[in-house]
């Protein structure tokens, strides 16, 4: 009896730890953010899923253009399909592949490099980096103006 207590301890726990470890995650928001507080910068949206055997999947759009325009261009978007994700708490990391337009001049194949924090106004942010032929373009870390994001 002792033994089998034994073997359906050992058995528990490496599986239950290892089933949620490995349960399916979402990252996903979408809304405009600010540099300043007060205008927007860009209009963002993202939903990243992780399987339970690790495989990503997900898409990320990031428009800056009308209202939220980026000098010295009248549009500037990166989009793409996103491959893989990291967590830690409230904050998460995102990467992969699309391209970068930048209006009259066209597109580009590009990758990105995101990083979010959850939350809404005020309190989620995401900073995003893309490298392109046209160099790396680092944009600053916006926070949410309307909107939310969430992880986990």
């Amino acid at each position: 009896m002792r033994r089998l207590l034994l073997v359906l301890v050992v058995v528990a726990a490496c599986v239950t730890p290892a089933t949620a470890a490995n349960g399916p995650v979402h990252v996903n928001g979408g809304g405009r953010g600010t540099v300043d507080g007060v205008n927007a910068f860009s209009q963002f949206g993202f939903q990243v899923s992780q399987a339970a055997d690790g495989s990503v999947h997900g898409h990320f759009n990031c428009l800056m253009a009308g209202s939220s325009r980026f000098d010295p261009f009248t549009l500037m978007a990166v989009r793409g399909e996103v491959t893989s994700l990291s967590i830690s708490g409230g904050m998460a990391t995102f990467e992969g592949s699309g391209t970068l337009q930048t209006g009259n001049q066209g597109k580009s194949p590009a990758t990105f490099r995101v990083v979010v924090t959850e939350g809404g106004p005020g309190v989620g942010t995401l900073q995003l980096t893309a490298s392109t032929v046209l160099g790396l373009v680092v944009l600053p870390t916006e926070d949410v103006l309307t909107g939310h994001i969430s992880v986990g």
